[in-house]
């Protein structure tokens, strides 16, 4: 396979060392004009014909600039930044767009887990409530104790934090109801790990995960978020797949 990694960061680089073996060449489009030795570098954005997939992993601000292109082209597209999914209407023209068109969209699960049981009661949960706590630098803040720092929907979080809050916008999603996902998030000295609380009440029943993460190179961002996204790809070209 030939992906094209729309930015080619941190997150792209712990992707591509996960599917060692899986891909034997690539394209990859940077704003900041990021360089690498290995794979072939776009100027401008463009997806070439013999791309296979495009990768996200860049920000919310290039899902909005570029998803028209990449839908259109039919080529299936993998999206790390589901902040962009916040947005009422950048959201309604995804998916309506994405009615004509052959391309499938893959959203990680990222720095969370338990999707797989949501996705199963969708429809017979109440609510879902995130609580966040990561390390002041995250938030470039420099507090000396813990700090709630916002309180209200995914859809204000993912405002408010762009760069901190993909979980609570994948829950909405998951969900289908973005008024159902409640989120807190606090600047926590005292932690130095990305920690998600995802607390699931339901007709079916009530359930607790807790993920303590360590950062990837870039504070704000877990290291398990690019894994997912990378296991993700990996399940599509896997014969036996496991989980819902």
């Amino acid at each position: 396979m030939k992906p094209l990694f729309l930015g080619f960061g941190n997150a792209a680089n712990v992707i591509l060392k996960e599917l060692e073996g899986y891909i034997q060449d690539f394209y990859y489009f940077d704003e900041k004009n990021v360089t690498s030795f290995n794979g072939k570098k776009l100027e401008k954005f463009l997806i070439p014909n013999d791309c296979s997939f495009v990768v996200e992993c860049a920000s919310v601000e290039a899902v909005k600039e570029y998803y028209r292109d990449i839908i259109i082209a039919n080529k299936d597209f993998y999206i790390l930044s589901t902040g962009a999914f916040a947005d009422e209407n950048f959201r309604n023209d995804f998916f309506r767009l994405l009615e004509n068109s052959t391309s499938k969209v893959y959203i990680p699960s990222g720095a969370i887990g338990g999707i797989d049981v949501i996705n199963a009661i969708k429809k017979y949960i109440e609510k879902v409530i995130l609580r966040t706590r990561k390390p002041p630098k995250a938030f470039s803040r420099d507090d000396k104790e813990k700090v709630l720092i916002f309180s209200g929907d995914s859809i204000e979080a993912i405002k408010k934090f762009p760069k901190n809050t993909n979980v609570s916008v994948t829950l909405a999603l998951s969900v289908e109801d973005f008024r159902k996902v409640h989120v807190e998030i606090y600047s926590d000295p005292n932690v130095k790990k990305n920690i998600h609380e995802v607390e699931v009440v339901s007709s079916v029943g009530n359930y607790k995960f807790i993920f303590s993460n360590n950062p990837s190179n870039n504070p704000k961002t877990s290291l398990l978020a690019p894994l997912s996204l990378a296991a993700l790809i990996k399940k599509n070209f896997e014969n036996v797949k496991i989980g819902g």
